[in-house]
């Protein structure tokens, strides 16, 4: 299930993407209570199922903070239960309230979702993916180990998901990918201290099982995909 909802925000931290994952996670509470005891602290370090990306509206910036019209939210998860509850949790989320600034709400919109059936799917980034190595260093596409790394995360992610490894490996090939730097903060963190990811976006094109790159599709690609590697489906290769 893939889905959208906007909201009128005038001003945003850098870092924002954390302000969106707590919106989400506030709008699955308040439908169901023990889902998000479960999901949320009882496996807080479980992979979540379901990936997020931010698109911001008119925005200009400066030193720390984004000014902008509005945000689109898309949530993307292979989880009913998730989606059921994130879906009319958001719903019932007409208002929400950041450091101050009240996020009102402007529309929803349920996406379609392709079934893919081919071998070869091209992929746009909706926001950037992030590999590691084991050690954390940031890895770029054309890294021998990019490719190692980015199966090691996606047999993780269909493991701890639909119990199971993936058919075969995966195998990426950029076509036009550029570096972004993120910066992000969390609530362990000091207030002026921040974390920064290695990220990359872009165009490319992921080879392998159709079952696994339709849960990778809706799953998200890559570490942390929380807040990071949500795709969208471009077209598929004979």
């Amino acid at each position: 299930m893939r889905f959208s909802v906007s909201y009128q925000v005038n001003k945003l931290e850098k870092a924002y993407r954390m302000r969106v994952y707590s919106l989400i996670k506030e709008a699955v509470r308040t439908v169901n209570k023990p889902y998000y005891n479960k999901l949320f602290l009882q496996f807080e370090k479980r992979i979540k199922p379901f990936s997020f990306s931010t698109y911001l509206h008119n925005f200009t910036l400066d030193d720390t903070t984004i000014t902008l019209d509005r945000i689109t939210i898309t949530i993307s998860s292979p989880d009913m239960e998730f989606a059921v509850h994130a879906f009319n949790g958001l719903r019932k989320l007409k208002e929400y309230s950041v450091n101050g600034e009240v996020w009102r709400q402007l529309n929803f919109q349920l996406l379609k979702e392709p079934v893919i059936t081919s071998r070869k799917v091209v992929f746009r980034t909706c926001s950037p993916i992030l590999i590691e190595d084991k050690n954390g260093r940031p890895l770029a596409p054309t890294d021998p180990l990019y490719e190692k790394e980015l199966n090691y995360y996606a047999n993780l992610q269909i493991h701890q998901f639909a119990g199971r490894d993936l058919y075969e490996p995966i195998h990426i090939s950029p076509i036009h990918m550029k570096k972004m730097v993120i910066k992000e903060r969390n609530r362990h963190l000091e207030k002026n201290s921040f974390l920064y990811f290695t990220t990359y976006r872009g165009l490319f094109m992921l080879e392998g099982s159709p079952q696994d790159l339709q849960l990778l599709y809706q799953l998200g690609i890559g570490k942390r995909t929380t807040y990071f590697g949500l795709v969208e489906y471009e077209y598929e290769k004979v």
